[in-house]
């Protein structure tokens, strides 16, 4: 009998011990991952500055700026929610003051939506507007899809602007936002 109960003891302590070791490895791999560069448990926020000559310019609608623009850049996941449709600015790109915005919008309606060009207003965070119509936005949203384009505005920003908050205030369509509005207010600039 006591056989068995040493036997028991012994199994149960093999099995803490493992279990305990199974949890400090656990850890480790945790703090590895949080520790490393390109982890997914990193803010999903990445600031990177590039220069470009005339000859590669690296994006065309900012080939308005002088030859020897520097181009900065600002990536992550700036959105909003409004029922059936989101709106997502995923990059930011500044040369000279000029800003360009990578723009996604997701229906999840059962119908169309349009977000037509001469309803994007942009404001600062120093209360200065902008209009956007030399984008490239289609507009069109049909059911179920996702479009992107991109939200160039007509004007340089001004010198301490740090973020932006962009509105589509002509959104229409059966399952258009109540107001038939949506912002995406916070999206920071690249410095």
């Amino acid at each position: 009998m006591q056989h068995r109960r040493v036997t028991r003891g012994a199994k149960t302590a093999i099995t803490i011990a493992g279990v305990a070791a199974g949890v400090l490895a656990l850890l480790g791999v945790i703090q590895f991952a949080l520790s490393g560069e390109n982890s997914a448990a990193q803010p999903n926020v990445n600031i990177t500055t590039t220069t470009s000559n005339g000859v590669q310019t690296p994006d065309a609608a900012l080939e308005t700026t002088e030859p020897s623009a520097e181009v900065k850049v600002r990536t992550g996941s700036f959105k909003q929610q409004r029922g059936m449709l989101t709106v997502e600015v995923t990059r930011v790109e500044v040369a000279n003051g000029r800003v360009k915005l990578f723009v996604t919008a997701t229906n999840a309606s059962q119908a169309r939506m349009t977000l037509p060009v001469d309803g994007i207003a942009v404001l600062d965070d120093l209360n200065r507007t902008y209009a956007a119509s030399s984008s490239k936005w289609e507009g069109l949203v049909t059911q179920g899809t996702t479009a992107s384009g991109t939200v160039v505005l007509d004007e340089k920003v001004g010198a301490g602007v740090n973020s932006l908050t962009l509105t589509f205030s002509s959104v229409s369509g059966q399952f258009a936002p109540t107001g038939a509005a949506i912002t995406v207010a916070g999206i920071p600039l690249p410095k």
